[in-house]
């Protein structure tokens, strides 16, 4: 079946005035999303410049304009994608490029020549898409499905319209500067065509992919502190257990309690200790690593996973939380409050990779400590006496059973 390039660039048209009212439609659905603002821009921009490049089959030319606009969507699709992570827009990216195609316009000369057309219109267009591609991966710490495939799609157009610069002496146009053939001006339609759309469906799955991450974050978070909750433990804290143990990786499990955590509510009411409490959170991130995890089970008890980490390692980790926040204790209603720690420490290496093992040892200790006068770190040892009558906190909703 022959596909002429008018039929594609009427489809692509049509398709492009179908996405810029969709994309329209979810910004003003929320007005936070200004991406989708951009990116309904990019669609009408684009529809019109394909509307400007069909007037040629009416005997109109709108050449230059068509390309002006072309450049110009893609100046708002990478300006789309800088708002999706956050990023102020570059204004200039969307006026600059199309301000300079048009006034090579003018120039005598310049549009007649095809050689010229596609060198600056590659040379414009190139890097637009590369930049969008690049500020999605920049955000590729927040790992999104869809995000991949649209680095590689935006990576792939962005690559057609640059080697379109060194094909100008041996290919026909669009993709060089050779006479025009039809079979060649539809391959690379239905090349753009088919970026256009799968980018589209791309896009707005990875806004509701963000949507879902947000709330599965929002689901683990403790409301109060920022710590991960007691559902983030039993979910991830299990499964980094189970990782360790395949390979016998050594992994350590702090549980800390804030000391006379009650007398501190009594006096300075539940309003004082939920101070010290995100206070107390956030000492202790600030002295472990990025790569550990803490959690608040409930009340004023925490446990603090270190992968990686044995048993010495990890002590020397919790007696850093411990004098830091002896040293520096809270602030609640912004008056200085003096507040210690205590803390038990349980590592794979002593019971093995079982969490609920980890965290009855590790309570035990901090019983321990506790029993021993408080602040402090005490080590559990395998050979510590359990005691039947001291109950661990619950992590799935129900107490754990003394050994």
């Amino acid at each position: 079946m022959h596909i002429d390039a008018f039929t594609m660039l009427f489809s692509g048209l049509l398709v492009k005035v179908v996405l810029g009212v969709l994309f329209g439609v979810l910004w003003l659905a929320s007005k936070r999303e200004t991406w989708f603002a951009w990116w309904s821009a990019t669609f009408f921009l684009g529809s019109l410049s394909s509307l400007a490049f069909l007037m040629r089959d009416f005997g109109l030319s709108f050449f230059g304009m068509a390309v002006a606009l072309l450049v110009g969507s893609m100046g708002c699709c990478w300006q789309g994608a800088r708002a999706f992570e956050k990023r102020p827009p570059i204004w200039i990216a969307v006026s600059g490029p199309p301000t300079l195609w048009l006034t090579a316009s003018i120039v005598p000369g310049f549009l007649e020549s095809v050689a010229s057309r596609v060198f600056l219109s590659s040379l414009l267009m190139a890097p637009l898409l590369a930049m969008t591609a690049f500020e999605f991966w920049r955000g590729r710490a927040e790992r999104l499905a869809s995000r991949r495939t649209i680095i590689v799609l935006f990576s792939s157009i962005a690559l057609i319209f640059a080697v379109r610069i060194p094909l100008i002496p041996f290919a026909p146009f669009p993709f060089g500067a050779l006479p025009a053939e039809p079979a060649y001006i539809a391959a690379f339609n239905l090349l753009v065509f088919f970026h256009t759309v799968v980018l589209a469906i791309l896009l707005v799955a990875l806004t509701k992919e963000r949507q879902e991450l947000i709330q599965r974050t929002q689901a683990q978070t403790d409301s109060l502190t920022g710590a991960l909750n007691r559902r983030a433990f039993i979910t991830r804290g299990r499964r980094l257990v189970l990782r360790h143990q395949r390979k016998r990786e050594p992994i350590c499990l702090l549980f800390i309690d804030l000391d006379h955590f009650k007398a501190l509510n009594d006096r300075y009411g539940h309003s004082g200790g939920d101070d010290a409490l995100t206070e107390f959170v956030g000492v202790v991130h600030d002295n472990i690593r990025p790569t550990d995890f803490l959690f608040r089970l409930g009340g004023e008890e925490f446990c603090c996973l270190l992968p990686f980490t044995n048993a010495d390692a990890a002590y020397q980790v919790a007696q850093r939380i411990r004098c830091a926040l002896e040293v520096t204790g809270v602030h609640v209603a912004g008056t200085p409050v003096s507040v210690t720690v205590s803390i038990g420490l349980a590592s794979a290496e002593a019971f093995g990779y079982d969490i609920d093992t980890l965290v009855r040892r590790a309570d035990m200790a901090v019983y321990s400590a506790k029993r021993q006068g408080r602040n402090r770190v005490v080590v559990a040892a395998a050979d510590d006496p359990i005691d039947l009558s001291r109950e661990t906190p619950a992590i799935d909703g129900r107490m754990i059973a003394a050994e």
